[in-house]
């Protein structure tokens, strides 16, 4: 390790030749760039000369030079906070000076998004880039809609394009995951863009409605429909309207550079009203504002380099012939695509005949599918619509809708066209101009349309794919009780003030014509190196508890890869701060349980010795209970470096499978599709995290036998303030007992001595245990929000039984309470930090669950009418998901009583909602926000809980849980009114993986046959001393002909074998653990066998 800083910066620049040669011409240099995160440079360097040549010479700005002055640069906007790594102020290096400088953008790789970075002189942008933190986008379709799309090299030749230099992105400009439903999905739509324009707009709410705010030198901008904006401005605020007697391209092309986030729409004269060609109002004024040319040949402005340059030939209207198509040329100015890619073409820009019929190929649109039929043919057949079975055109055959995500047209007429999720679009004309219908795509292409009159050319074509599933349409008629819109558009038609999004083919020129700009990247110097290992680990430890002594073995790499990743402690890294590694058992619950703790290597020297040092936990043989481990540096009185759960159960973890509504499997096409409902397949545990044993099952629910009431007491788990990964003892038992903790102090020789930690005394709110906001962080006003969080997450970890409070609540809203904000534990802000527990990615690094397991995610967070059906992992069929229902009358539920009448829990087996037992526990901090109630840090006697990993829609800030109210009978899946300092409950639920990405939000392939739980007596002590946890292997991998399994002889195993679409291709028995797999075609395949719900990815050579 590295540990002085050399003086100065050590740059490692990275194929510069072509990027500096004289010859290049700097107007098609790219305007944006990736870095991924697993790329070993420090970040990217970003030449400035093009804002001096697009000023100089650019099409539509150029004429004007850029004034000499105080140059700087800036990161205008980030979607992650602390994406970027700037100065408080944002501003970046420049290296060098005028058109020769670059701009050096440090990107912090824990993290992705996007960010817009500026360059200003005198305090005036003149130019912008955007910068894309995301894994390799380029492993897409090379699906090619017309075989034999030309190119046109530099020398004039018309070629073919081969075709190893044709292929797309796998997911739209600006996604942070190509996945439709695996992790990240929920950041898959990408970034908008009004046509012809090169930077982008951020929806600034995500696919699944959760609402997150740009910020940058710019300030901090959010959603017009965020219920917050302290310290912020709504992003239409930064709109620009400009007065059609001055909306001429080179003053609208300008302002757009100069005003990278701001969209832009042409007013009438002293008016606030959209300005019409023509005074029609269907023919909009584009965003670019009048030409010099005829309303017809504004197509002509051509911004996005579309192959017919916006031209059509009434001389030879035969648009339609092979010979009629035209050829890519070269990228424009204005392409959002980065280096080497392109926004792609249509290959005329007719809208059609003479008799204004859309008369256009198919697949003359690069999203088109292969065929010659014409548009007006493809819509009075209405062969758009996308069928629940492939009874339809040979061509539409295998496109697979995910209702209200997106579609997967990875195998359509036997091509394999892509995934495409949805984008949402952002229109003056739709929805009062806010981002709208983010399930569905919009998509655009590089070519304005017109027609051989001269009418004003006004749109431009673009993809439109709806899959919508809550409309009341019926796509065939032999499946009347299947409904939803789901369409198909390769050629729909949008106006060019909209903001939509973009997916990037291979720029095929880029070479041939040499404009190639490869990314410069450098490398700093560092005093530390980047440590990630172990990252990953589980928070919590999990065992049964045995006849004989046990021991847990805990690596100790994820606490220095998490202070010096997440907390900002690089210095940790520096071995003079592991020299002398202690650990201590910090609290547990039984004093018998540990009989000793010590580490593998006191001293491990170096971060590779660190990678393999361990903590070891004797567990005492017969014993059960839950404990805290932390490790320190030089005397456990030092700070804590990392915490870990210890959790002894007295018998086996068992999972619970409960679907929320069952899909309709003869529209298969609709992948889990269930008539207006969210089709949600989820593994409960058996118990809460913490518990020694599950609820049980009470036959005599108001009298529970001496062993129920037993184990009812031991099923009450551990609570956790939301995002946080160490459990607070609630000191409370479902039975209505209590109990205490006790505080370890660990000797050198590993023994332990206790002292007791009672509920009254964590309970005084004047003490050690219950620490107000003001006390705890250490964040300055004048710190950026990634700062702040980092110094407050430190505390956190240095303090994992406190239990952090406010020390004022969020303000109420002033007209609606119900529009009241959360309060939170890790800011003194409101919804900041949502992804704490992973929602719609990966298992976070912050998880309490155990390895495996996760807390449960929801696919939505935003309640709307007629559509708040399964929303979350508890969901009924046919209830509406935020609503208090019966306990007993509607969920079929049954309460446990004990003799005097008071609630301990409940049962859920009925064969229509079969989610477990919970018992009552009650909930720490509980208020309600909604009516701004006053907070209690004790424990509320009215309200139990269990989280999800969610904040709710609008910027408000609320944590999301299942909720359980046992002075009315009511519970509800779905309960926003909660703050994130609260602490509940958590039931895990299994980790499920679906080609290595994990699944848990809607599920990626046809789930499995479903049967409800229903009640069974839980293993006893000596029936789990034979339980054995046999993991599935299937080998060799990848195979010839034979697939073997590693189970045993005696067992039989089935099979089901799934190609990528998630399409059934094989099943049946192995026969002596092997099956033949010769008759399979080449590829990827998914094979589940038995009822397991994780899925293997094979691959058949």
């Amino acid at each position: 390790m590295k540990r002085n800083l050399l003086l100065g910066i050590l740059l490692s620049f990275i194929s510069l030749a072509k990027g500096q040669m004289t010859n290049l011409d700097w107007k098609k240099a790219p305007n944006s760039y990736i870095f991924e995160p697993t790329n070993n440079s420090s970040g990217i360097l970003i030449p400035v000369k093009k804002a001096y040549t697009m000023w100089q010479s650019g099409s539509y700005m150029g004429g004007n030079t850029i004034p000499t002055g105080t140059a700087t640069a800036e990161v205008y906007w980030e979607d992650v906070h602390g994406l970027i790594k700037s100065s408080s102020d944002y501003n970046l290096q420049i290296i060098g000076t005028g058109e020769d400088a670059k701009i050096k953008v440090p990107i912090n790789k824990t993290k992705k998004g996007n960010a817009v970075i500026v360059y200003k002189v005198d305090g005036q942008i003149y130019w912008s880039w955007h910068v894309w933190v995301t894994d390799d986008p380029s492993n897409g379709s090379t699906y090619m809609a017309y075989d034999g799309t030309r190119r046109e090299r530099k020398n004039g030749t018309i070629e073919i394009i081969p075709a190893n230099e044709w292929k797309w992105m796998d997911r739209n400009l600006g996604a942070i995951s190509g996945a439709i439903t695996e992790e990240g999905w929920n950041r898959n739509n990408g970034l908008l863009y009004q046509w012809g324009r090169k930077d982008p707009i951020p929806p600034l709410v995500s696919k699944g409605m959760d609402f997150y705010e740009v910020s940058g030198s710019v300030g901090r901008v959010r959603h017009r429909m965020a219920l917050n904006t302290n310290n912020a401005q709504k992003i239409e605020n930064l709109m620009s309207y400009v007065p059609l007697s001055t909306a001429n391209i080179m003053n609208n092309i300008r302002l757009s550079v100069q005003n990278p986030l701001s969209l832009i729409y042409v007013n009438n004269d002293n008016a606030t009203t959209q300005a019409y060609y023509l005074n029609r109002s269907h023919l909009p004024v584009n965003w670019f504002g009048t030409t010099s040319s005829s309303n017809g040949a504004i197509a002509e402005v051509n911004l996005w380099s579309d192959n017919s340059k916006g031209l059509i030939q009434n001389a030879n209207y035969n648009f339609n012939s092979n010979a009629a198509q035209r050829p890519y040329r070269d990228k424009s100015s204005y392409d959002p695509c980065p280096n080497g890619w392109r926004i792609p073409s249509m290959l005329v820009a007719n809208i059609g005949n003479y008799s204004y019929k859309d008369d256009v190929r198919l697949d003359y649109s690069p999203f088109g599918p292969k065929t010659n039929e014409t548009h007006d043919v493809f819509k009075a057949n209405k062969s758009y619509i996308i069928k629940p079975t492939d009874n339809t055109v040979s061509y539409m055959k295998g496109m697979k809708v995910y209702p209200n995500v997106g579609v997967d047209a990875t195998s359509v007429g036997n091509q394999n066209m892509g995934i495409f999720n949805g984008t949402g679009l952002l229109s003056r004309f739709t929805q009062g101009g806010q981002y709208t219908d983010m399930h569905e795509v919009y998509l655009w292409t590089a070519t304005m349309m017109r027609w051989w009159d001269s009418s004003p050319a006004i749109t431009a074509r673009a993809l439109r794919i709806i899959p919508d599933g809550f409309q009341p349409d019926v796509p065939d008629t032999s499946l009347s009780n299947v409904t939803g819109r789901y369409q198909f558009y390769p050629l729909n038609e949008s106006y060019t003030s909209d903001a939509m999004g973009c997916r990037c083919i291979k720029d095929p020129l880029y070479v041939v014509n040499e404009y190639d700009f490869p990314t410069e990247f450098f490398t700093d110097e560092m005093t530390y190196p980047v440590f990630k290992e172990g990252i990953n680990n589980p928070n919590s430890y999990q065992v049964v508890k045995k006849s004989v002594e046990n021991t847990i073995e805990i690596p100790i790499n994820k606490a220095f890869a998490m202070q010096s990743e997440y907390l900002n402690n690089k210095a940790i890294l520096n071995n003079i701060n592991y020299n002398n590694l202690k650990t201590n058992v910090l609290w547990t619950t039984n004093t018998n349980l540990i009989k000793a703790t010590s580490i593998s290597n006191p001293n491990p020297g170096s971060l590779n010795g660190v990678n393999t040092t361990k903590i070891n936990i004797k567990i005492n043989p017969n014993q059960s209970g839950n404990a805290v481990v932390t490790l320190h540096n030089g005397s456990i009185t030092n700070p804590i470096y990392w915490s870990w759960h210890i959790w002894v159960t007295d018998n086996e973890i068992n999972s619970i499978r409960y679907v929320t509504s069952e899909p309709n499997t003869a529209a298969y096409n609709y992948v889990n599709y269930a008539q207006k409902d969210n089709v949600l397949d989820t593994e409960f545990m058996d118990r809460n995290l913490g518990a020694l044993d599950l609820f049980p099952t009470v036959n005599a629910s108001t009298s529970p036998t001496a062993a129920e009431l037993q184990r009812i007491k031991v099923s009450g788990g551990l609570q956790y303030q939301w995002g946080r990964k160490d459990p607070i003892p609630s000191f409370t038992n479902p039975d209505g007992s209590s109990y205490e903790i006790y505080l370890g102090t660990t000797a050198s020789n590993g023994v332990i001595s206790y002292t007791t930690l009672s509920e009254s005394i964590y309970n005084n709110t004047s003490g050690n245990y219950i620490v107000p906001y003001n006390s705890y962080s250490t964040a300055l006003s004048t710190d950026k929000i990634t700062e702040k969080v980092s110094k407050n997450l430190s505390y956190s970890v240095k303090n994992p039984l406190v239990y952090m409070i406010p020390s004022n609540l969020s303000p109420s809203h002033p007209s609606n309470p119900n529009y009241n904000n959360g309060t939170d534990w890790v800011i003194d802000e409101v919804n900041i930090a949502s992804d704490r527990w992973g929602h719609s990615d990966k298992k976070s690094p912050f998880d309490p669950c155990p390895e495996g397991w996760r807390i449960p995610d929801l696919p939505d967070v935003a309640i709307i009418s007629y559509r708040d059906l399964g929303m979350t992992p508890w969901a009924k069929k046919g209830m509406n998901t935020a609503k208090y229902y019966t306990i007993e009358s509607d969920f079929k539920g049954k309460l446990i009583k004990n003799s005097s009448g008071k609630i301990l829990g409940f049962n859920f087996y009925d064969s229509s909602y079969s989610i477990g037992n919970y018992p009552f526990i009650g909930l720490r901090g509980y208020r309600s926000v909604a009516k701004n109630s006053t907070a209690s840090y004790d424990i509320s006697p009215y309200y139990t809980g269990i989280w999800s990993s969610s904040l709710t829609s609008n910027y408000l800030g609320r944590s999301i849980a299942l909720t359980f109210d046992r002075s009315n009978n009511y519970m509800t899946a779905f309960n926003d009114d909660i703050d994130p300092y609260v602490a509940m409950n958590c039931r895990c639920v299994k980790v499920k993986t679906i080609g290595g990405l994990e699944d848990n939000g809607r599920p990626r392939m046809p789930i499995p046959p479903y049967t409800a739980v229903v009640a069974s007596k839980t293993l006893s002590t000596e029936e789990v001393k034979t339980v054995s946890q046999e993991q599935f292997r299937v080998y060799p991998n990848p195979i010839s002909d034979i697939l073997m399994i590693n189970g045993k002889a005696i067992e039989s195993y089935y099979y089901q074998i799934y190609d990528t679409t998630g399409k059934l291709i094989l099943e049946g028995k192995f026969i002596n653990n092997q099956i033949n797999l010769s008759q399979l075609k080449a590829g990827i395949y998914l094979i589940r066998i038995n009822d397991s719900k994780d899925l293997t990815k094979i691959i058949k050579k």
